[in-house]
């Protein structure tokens, strides 16, 4: 009776310690918010999420894919949730939304070296080809605009490519994002675009399911934890780590 008394205890507690775990998807083309890197997935949003989650005792494990299917599979409810990404009108109704972002990022408005624009904007944008990540948000102001004629890929570098090949007018894409990719292929892309405008700033959210049963609480826990680690300093210690990587990308 003893031993089945204890094997009854045991198989509780796997199952409480199973039930605080939580698989997360990953974008695997973001970094350094969300990339892999040599194979391991890397950056401040993997950081973030893994803390807050730990600080109300749940560990996270990421299930690491292209974008479009990560956002795909959290709206069907495959996913409990997906990050990074961009709140705006179009996708409102399908995700749950955490209480605050996680953080905001600026996207930038690129065009080939030899341009002599500046200071453009969205609306400056309309009917010009303009190339774009298959299933990104760029900010409300650039996503709600309907004028802007997009061309689709499935990668930011290869946004670039077509570029600097002539192919399509501008790209957007972030500076952090764009400054690595840079540094990983000097030879390819190094000088061959610049800066020419912006996008308004908008906050980076990990999307939550709104037909996965699990993901109401996982985003309660969420926003519970983000408090904590906002609360105790882990926050601004992991994005002080992130910021002191990022500029040595410089």
């Amino acid at each position: 009776m003893k031993w089945k008394a204890y094997g009854l205890a045991l198989c509780l507690a796997l199952d409480a310690a199973a039930a605080e775990s939580i698989t997360i998807g990953a974008e695997d083309d973001w970094y350094p918010y969300s990339g892999l890197v040599n194979g391991e997935l890397k950056g401040l949003t993997v950081e973030l999420v893994r803390e807050a989650f730990s600080a109300v005792g749940i560990t996270v494990k990421y299930d690491v894919m292209p974008y479009a299917r990560c956002m795909a599979l959290t709206r069907e409810g495959a996913l409990v949730a997906c990050f990074d990404t961009l709140r705006h009108p179009g996708i409102e109704a399908d995700y749950r939304w955490h209480a605050l972002p996680m953080f905001h990022v600026q996207y930038q408005i690129y065009a080939r070296a030899d341009s002599v624009e500046h200071d453009l904007r969205p609306t400056d944008l309309e009917g010009r080809d303009v190339a774009v990540t298959n299933g990104y948000e760029y900010g409300p102001d650039f996503d709600t605009n309907k004028k802007i004629l997009r061309t689709f890929t499935l990668r930011d570098e290869n946004n670039f490519r077509m570029l600097i090949a002539g192919r399509v007018r501008y790209t957007v894409a972030m500076d952090l994002n764009t400054r690595a990719l840079i540094k990983k292929r000097p030879g390819e892309f190094a000088g061959k675009f610049k800066i020419v405008g912006q996008v308004a700033p908008a906050g980076v959210y990990t999307a939550f399911s709104k037909r996965h049963p699990a993901a109401a609480q996982a985003m309660e826990r969420f926003d519970q934890g983000m408090a904590i680690i906002r609360k105790n300093g882990r926050y601004k210690t992991i994005e002080d780590n992130w910021s002191r990587r990022l500029t040595q990308t410089k």
